[in-house]
């Protein structure tokens, strides 16, 4: 089982779940897929063999003695690069694990959110030789991807990661109104099921969005794409930022 995230979900979420071709999420070439420690072998080849076969480059990024890999190249003109990552068990630090001959994945915290709590997406746009051919992908459900992104964004290393990640929850918190009870239902269960995360995930939001001079509002308006609510100046922009937040977070705490 192959899920795919990072900025690549946002994407995903809006040409394929609300079928809103239109919108166009920021992203980068990364593409972030989440796999289970123990990823079977599905026919006669690895996936390790199956990316280098469709031309991309494993390289190494780390020296430790099973280091991290990632795969870049072109695919349609596109140039990108493949990271694998897995759950991490136990109190250990981040570290790699080697999750079917070849292929090593970054095992990290809360990546069982991500395993556990994904959705089949059907593509329909999908061309070979000229014909439409049906794929169907895997992708976190949305309330998964902002539980998971509302948990980590502040571990990350650098600024304009963790702006990015809050900027991808606030942009599907807008851009989704199609789902939005579903994302907050979905969030709610959460409590249950992951208490001391969910706990965590309030914790980190009000502590971003407390007012307008919190850190995730300028996080988020960093990350502003030039055309994204054009109506609205940057004073407002913030504003719109913090209510979207505070609103997500009081639906939140609402019986």
């Amino acid at each position: 089982m192959i899920i795919i995230g990072g900025g690549w979900a946002p994407l995903i979420y809006y040409h394929y779940l609300i079928k809103d071709k239109s919108k166009e999420p920021i992203r980068t070439r990364d593409i972030d897929l989440f796999v289970n420690i123990n990823l079977p072998v599905l026919g006669n080849r690895t996936v390790d063999q199956l990316l280098v076969e469709a031309g991309l480059q494993s390289k190494f990024s780390s020296d430790d003695n099973l280091p991290v890999i990632h795969y870049e190249g072109d695919i349609e003109g596109d140039n990108v690069e493949i990271e694998f990552l897995t759950d991490k068990r136990g109190a250990k630090e981040d570290n790699v694990i080697e999750v079917q001959k070849g292929l090593h994945a970054t095992a990290l915290r809360f990546v069982r959110i991500i395993l556990d709590n994904f959705i089949e997406v059907d593509i329909d746009d999908l061309l070979i030789n000229g014909e439409l051919q049906p794929l169907k992908i895997r992708v976190p459900s949305p309330e998964a991807y902002i539980f998971h992104k509302g948990l980590i964004f502040n571990r990350r290393k650098g600024k304009a990661k963790e702006a990015k990640d809050l900027y991808y929850i606030f942009d599907i918190l807008v851009n989704c109104n199609e789902i939005e009870e579903r994302i907050i239902d979905g969030l709610k269960r959460y409590e249950k099921n992951y208490s001391p995360w969910f706990s965590k995930f309030l914790h980190n939001m009000e502590n971003s969005f407390s007012d307008l001079n919190a850190e995730g509002i300028m996080l988020v308006s960093s990350q502003r794409p030039i055309n994204a609510l054009p109506y609205l100046n940057d004073g407002q922009f913030k504003q719109y930022v913090l209510e979207t937040f505070q609103e997500m977070l009081e639906k939140l705490k609402k019986n």
